[in-house]
Parts: C-alpha cells; sequence; structure tokens
C-alpha cells in the first residue's frame, strides 16, 4: 500500500479533515492534499508529528503495520511447548472421560493413544516463512501417522522460492457458506503465489495484521505484483474486522 493511501486512511480512520491535519502540524491544507495525491512525502519532522498524532509507530505510519524481523513466522509450527501442554491437555480430557481411575486402565491408555495418532497431527499444519531472500514452505504429509513422524523428527518437506522466481501474488479472502448459526468454521484467508515453478496456496494465520501490511510493501519493492481487489491491506490498517466486511449481511 503507498504512503499517501496510509495517510489518507489513517487520517479517515481517526476522524480528522485534511484541514484539521494542517492546523495540527501548522502547515497548509495544500500540503496535506499534496501528501494524499501523491504529488509530495512528508519530510521526517511531519513524519515524526503524524506518529505522535495517531499514537503509532514510524513503521506503522509510512508501511501500514509493525517492524517484524526476518525470518518471520506465518503458522502454527510445532516445539516443546506446544507439544507437552497437547500431550497434558489431552491426557486431562482422557481422564475426565474415564472417571480419573474409575474406568480400567487399558480403556484410559486406548483413548490417549487415539488422541496421540489422530487429534495430535491435526493440531499442527503447513507453515511458511518470510526470509530475506525468500519465501520457504514447510508442508507436511497428509497421512496421520506420517505427519506424526514428521512432527516428532521435524522432518517435513522444505521448499525455497526466491523473490526472483515470483512473478505475481494475490490476497484472498473467501467467505464459508455456513448452514446453520451453530456452525463456526473459519473462512478461508491465503496468499496465492504464483512464481517460474508453479504455484502455491499460503495460509494466513491469526497474526496477519501485524506483518501483512509490511509485508506487501516489502514484495513492491522486490518489484512483485500484488493483487488486492477488496483493498485488504486497507482494511487492515484501517482496523476493520476482516470476518466482520466479508461476511456483512447483503440486505
Amino acid at each position: 500500500m503507498l504512503l499517501q493511501n496510509i495517510l489518507k486512511t489513517l487520517r479517515t480512520k481517526n476522524s480528522y479533515t485534511q484541514e484539521q491535519i494542517a492546523k495540527k502540524l501548522f502547515i497548509s491544507t495544500q500540503a496535506v492534499s499534496k501528501w494524499e495525491n501523491g504529488s509530495s512525502i512528508p519530510a521526517i519532522d511531519n513524519l515524526l508529528a503524524l506518529s505522535d498524532l495517531y499514537n503509532i509507530s514510524l513503521d506503522e505510519l509510512v508501511q501500514g503495520s509493525p517492524f517484524f524481523k526476518k525470518p518471520y513466522l506465518v503458522g502454527n509450527k510445532i516445539n516443546f511447548k506446544k507439544g507437552f501442554l497437547f500431550v497434558i491437555t489431552w491426557l486431562f480430557i482422557c481422564l475426565l472421560f474415564t472417571g480419573f481411575g474409575y474406568q480400567p486402565f487399558w480403556l484410559l491408555l486406548s483413548i490417549f493413544i487415539i488422541g496421540i495418532l489422530l487429534v495430535f497431527p491435526t493440531i499442527f499444519n503447513d507453515y511458511w516463512v518470510i526470509e530475506n531472500d525468500g519465501i520457504r514452505i514447510k508442508t507436511y504429509s497428509k497421512k496421520n501417522l506420517v505427519k506424526l513422524t514428521e512432527l516428532i523428527t521435524h522432518n517435513q518437506l522444505s521448499e525455497k522460492i526466491l523473490y526472483a522466481d515470483i512473478t505475481s501474488v494475490e490476497l484472498i479472502y473467501k467467505t464459508k457458506q455456513r448452514v446453520s448459526p451453530f456452525d463456526i468454521s473459519f473462512d478461508s484467508f491465503y496468499l496465492q503465489l504464483w512464481s517460474k515453478n508453479g504455484e502455491h496456496k499460503l495460509i494466513f494465520d491469526t497474526s496477519t495484521k501485524k506483518f501483512l501490511p509490511q509485508f506487501v510493501a516489502f514484495l513492491n519493492r522486490q518489484k512483485i505484483t500484488v493483487i488486492d481487489d477488496n483493498n485488504i491491506v486497507e482494511l487492515l490498517i484501517s482496523g476493520k474486522s476482516l470476518y466482520e466486511v466479508f461476511n456483512k449481511p447483503k440486505y
């Protein structure tokens, strides 16, 4: 997202007019207008003043989101802490279902093993890592037992896509058709990536707002075409919920 669009989005989000911004920064309204139409950019002292006014960092002001250090993980990668927490939680659930020792021990053990074999692999999915020179994609097997082995040994399939090989990317948000009020499944939100070696679907996680605007700016600097027909970056910068925007009832 261009700086001019970020400045306009932040001003609108905070309910300021161009005239009010001009008065607060002791500049002309024409200067603010030029910032927002892209014919000029704010000097560093004005950027600092805008940063104070909106109570955000310079990174958020200039690139739309806080600075993130590379490599940056997107997704749910397994680690010892998460694995141990699952085992303890599942053991408690097993004890709860078996009456904390009231049922035979073999039943407790059977439920526990089933959870490890069938439930544990579903908690951790494919993930990707934003690196300085490209994107590294980590994928697991679709077979539970094989995936469990990969999780334990940290030996999943890894593929590196250099930014130089990426032709374009698209931000895609798809709402899920829900058949009942009790359907709480998630919408689809992902990055569709096209490169010289094919295409990839990279799923976003809940931390999207923290890095996506700056990541898009980073991709633009790599001369990669970013398609954002639904203005997702602008929605994130303005603080709106993507779920609420895209699931808004149509009358």
